[in-house]
């Protein structure tokens, strides 16, 4: 008799099959990021239990390893949870930048910005720019689960060009296609430009306190050419702002009193074909601060607007969860303290920490809670990302590993008498060409 698999090994079994060539290196790699401490470089990966084979074997799998993107991501899309009945499938598109500013020999660097603590707070710095799609699976919590991950390269186009691209791919591939998901963008995202080109979806992104829209011209009431944009609507003059077509207020415990004003049928000057909608959240104070801050603005495109305003407001809250997630990349996985010489060979990376995030999601319910001694105790349910990956080891010490062992091989000669490879070749960081426009398919 054989017992069913579990999420977790049915997952691990599917993703052994996306990996070509270094196979078994690129699997023992995964189970290292999931059972070591703090990643801080890839050859204190390698000295890991979980990676049963000698250093060199890493790096080789990173640089000659095949994977196949298409299949990997359609077991994650058909990995995603049904979401309950009544809820809204939440999707959210975000950038980071991998910096490397002294990467002198690594090829197609372009100038990215880049945030740090300290002043300036943001600033331009030579790297490789990563756009993830991902899904949130709860309505509280810094989980996130992967859909896409791809390296914004000098020929991608916009970060909106890249938005359009992944979407597509991913909705070709959903479980779920009657669902429309609610896709929560940043305010750099060219709404108008993915309503045309990928359509099946709701958009909600923030707006820049200097945008400006139009509302329906009046009817044409004389001769000559009619009117394509009514009278300006400018977010950061109430003067030009007419009466909301719709106001909810309601207490909040953590943010006061909350105002939502909402107009209706407005569109950009250089998008009149795409009507949007317009919402402005205006809050008393924020936690733990007693001054109000400057209202939220978003833009709604979609189906209609829910009953209760506030969820439209939290499903942008819930944006916020991609960039827990980025912190975890990079503080525990060891995302960027990696230092590859081949942008392909950080695309390889970026994709097996995507599938590192799938694992420890799926190993949730099965985990046994590794609880320090002055933190709460807390339901399987809702562990966090960095408090489930503590116990990833005697999990998958009981779990297995669908990799095949070493095999020893002798020892590989080496470089021939003589033979020098000479100096790595140099490459300028470029600067990215002018946007063009994206254009509906």
């Amino acid at each position: 008799m054989t017992t069913p698999q579990s999420p977790l090994a049915h997952f691990r079994a599917e993703l052994y099959q996306t990996f070509g060539l270094r196979r078994d290196a690129i699997h023992d790699l995964l189970d290292a990021v999931l059972t070591s401490d703090r990643a801080t470089s890839l050859v204190r990966l390698s000295l890991a239990p979980a990676f049963r084979r000698r250093w060199p074997s890493l790096f080789d799998a990173l640089t000659d390893g095949t994977v196949d993107v298409a299949a990997r991501r359609r077991l994650w899309v058909r990995s995603l949870p049904v979401p309950p009945s009544g809820t809204r499938v939440l999707w959210a598109i975000d950038g980071s930048t991998w910096p490397r500013p002294e990467a002198r020999s690594s090829p197609e660097r372009t100038c990215c910005r880049f945030v740090t603590a300290g002043i300036p707070e943001s600033g331009i710095m030579p790297g490789w720019e990563y756009q993830w799609l991902v899904s949130i699976p709860e309505a509280q919590g810094s989980w996130v689960l992967p859909l896409d991950v791809r390296r914004r390269s000098l020929d991608a186009g916009t970060p909106t060009a890249v938005a359009i691209a992944q979407l597509q791919a991913v909705l070709a591939t959903r479980p779920y296609p009657r669902r429309r998901p609610v896709v929560v963008l940043d305010s750099h995202y060219d709404v108008p430009a993915l309503v045309r080109a990928v359509p099946g979806i709701d958009l909600l992104a923030r707006l820049a306190c200097n945008r400006r829209f139009s509302p329906a011209p009046p009817a044409a009431t004389g001769t000559g050419r009619p009117r394509t944009h009514g009278p300006v609507f400018r977010l950061k003059e109430p003067s030009t702002q007419t009466g909301p077509d719709r106001t909810q207020t309601a207490p909040d415990p953590d943010y006061g009193q909350v105002t939502i004003d909402v107009w209706t049928r407005l569109h950009k000057e250089t998008a009149a074909d795409v009507a949007v909608t317009v919402l402005r959240v205006a809050v008393a104070h924020l936690p733990r601060r007693d001054t109000p801050p400057a209202p939220l603005w978003l833009v709604w495109h979609g189906e209609s607007l829910p009953d209760d305003l506030r969820e439209v407001w939290h499903w942008y809250q819930r944006r916020f969860a991609i960039e827990h997630a980025f912190r975890f990349l990079k503080q525990d996985l060891g995302w960027t303290a990696a230092r590859p010489r081949s942008p392909h060979t950080a695309d390889r990376w970026s994709g097996l920490l995507a599938s590192a995030l799938w694992e420890l999601w799926l190993a949730r319910p099965q985990i046994v809670d590794a609880r320090l001694p002055w933190e709460r105790v807390t339901e399987p349910t809702r562990l966090s990302p960095g408090r489930v990956r503590r116990g990833m080891a005697g999990l998958l010490a009981t779990l297995g590993t669908p990799a095949r062992p070493p095999r020893v091989r002798g020892k590989a000669p080496g470089r021939r008498v003589g033979e020098c490879p000479g100096r790595a070749p140099r490459y300028p960081t470029q600067r990215r060409p002018p946007p063009t426009p994206v254009s509906a398919p």
